[in-house]
């Protein structure tokens, strides 16, 4: 008889890596209380394999740095996750949320990039997601939609997206996970989970499961695109 508790500990066997794909570390992203340190070794006390720092990249205009020191802030950032996830033993990937503030409130996680791409990157936050995507998008990297169902977001056309976050599970908003579920499933795009994490005590709601532990972001780019991958939340397994 189908057993769906034993059929989901039989997948978590074979999905045994847990990664995190959506977290903010302080002072990178103003809205967070975790320092990248304390954030990376939260996680890994919390048994996570690895963890995607996604820091708000945003232009100036919209908050008061340059963008030689929004550049600064988010590099600084992440070489201390990375000093302590060599030190505690779990992978830290590089991502960013994107906002092209003139076009929308929309934020786009984006992953697959290097620091000497920022300055660019950062360029085109004064156009639109649009632009960005047919000038700048590289078929390697992904880029997925953030919470497109939280209050002020718009719906953009799937076809400039890889993924559609579709379970945001942070606490303090509600990111209509079931509407944006059956979204991702309409537009057929891959769905993605995230906890967003910026407060203490938030950590271990969620996780992406994969077979191995990417060596590096093009790896687990790669598992993203091929759906290789199961969705946990909060300790179970999505069937």
């Amino acid at each position: 008889m189908y057993n769906p508790k034993t059929v989901a500990e039989e997948l978590k066997k074979i999905y045994p890596c847990r990664i995190e794909l959506h977290a903010h570390s302080s002072p990178a992203s103003g809205c967070s209380e975790v320092p990248a340190d304390e954030l990376v070794r939260v996680f890994h006390e919390a048994g996570y394999d690895g963890i995607a720092i996604t820091n708000h990249f945003i232009s100036d205009e919209e908050h008061s740095a340059s963008k030689e020191q929004a550049i600064e802030k988010f590099k600084k950032d992440m070489y201390l996750a990375y000093e302590t996830g060599d030190k505690l033993g779990i992978k830290v990937y590089t991502g960013a949320e994107l906002r092209f503030y003139k076009h929308s409130d929309n934020d786009y996680l984006f992953y697959g990039f290097s620091f000497d791409e920022l300055p660019d990157i950062y360029d085109y936050l004064n156009t639109n997601l649009e632009t960005f995507v047919k000038e700048y998008k590289k078929d390697s990297s992904l880029l997925l939609q953030a919470h497109p169902f939280r209050n002020g977001m718009i719906r953009m056309d799937s076809d400039l997206l890889d993924a559609i976050e579709a379970f945001n599970v942070h606490q303090n908003h509600n990111s209509r996970v079931a509407v944006a579920a059956k979204y991702a499933a309409e537009q057929g795009k891959v769905m993605t989970v995230g906890s967003d994490y910026h407060h203490p005590t938030f950590e271990g709601i969620s996780a992406t499961r994969t077979k191995v532990l990417p060596k590096d972001e093009s790896e687990l780019i790669s598992i993203i695109k091929n759906e290789d991958f199961l969705i946990e939340i909060g300790g179970r397994i999505m069937l």
